[in-house]
């Protein structure tokens, strides 16, 4: 899939460039920019998804939501 580009300024502080470009590489810097929107606006969609869920039919109890946190820390924990 191609997807057309635009270029953008963006003004981030100096820790998290350099963080970013020992990640990325110099060259990977817009790269690694694109996926951590996308990833970040996926996660901002599902979260109004729940929400509409929640609206409509309660939101889960305590208990489950727990358990849900527990599980995913363990899927997702840094390796």
């Amino acid at each position: 899939m191609h997807w057309s580009m635009e270029r953008v300024t963006a003004t981030l502080d100096e820790e998290t460039v350099a963080k970013i470009r020992h990640v990325a590489g110099p060259r990977g810097v817009s790269s690694f920019l694109n996926v951590a929107a996308r990833e970040h606006l996926a996660r901002l969609e599902l979260r109004g998804l729940l929400d509409e869920l929640d609206e409509k039919h309660g939101a889960a109890p305590a208990s489950v939501r727990a358990e849900i946190a527990r599980d995913a820390r363990r899927i997702f924990r840094k390796r």
